[in-house]
């Protein structure tokens, strides 16, 4: 592949930058460009995945938080019903049991 050398200017800072990514990949600073601009179509696309992903979870969360009300909402009306069967267990209760629970109270 035929090469075309290209000037560019870049704050001083950034290419420091450069040199240290560079330096700990173990490449040269023309190299890590090279890969920095073969690379940037596969950067795109994962931030276009990580934006999915993103939806994914926050209508996951929403969906969470409705199974949790529904789950309390449950948890409420069976509440409820346990005390409507104790009540019931202690209308149907023999007299003298109907009696000691009244003389308790």
């Amino acid at each position: 592949m035929e090469r075309t050398q290209t000037t560019i200017r870049i704050d001083e800072s950034l290419i420091e930058d450069v040199d240290s990514e560079a330096e700990e990949r173990d490449v040269s600073r023309s190299e890590y460009i090279r890969q920095i601009l073969r690379e940037r179509h596969d950067v795109e696309e994962l931030r276009e995945e990580v934006d999915t992903l993103r939806d994914r979870l926050e209508s996951r969360e929403e969906r969470v938080s409705e199974l949790e009300a529904q789950l309390a909402r449950r948890s409420n009306i069976e509440d409820k019903i346990g005390t409507l069967v104790k009540r019931q267990e202690s209308n149907n209760a023999p007299f003298f049991v109907k009696w000691y629970r009244w003389f308790r109270e």
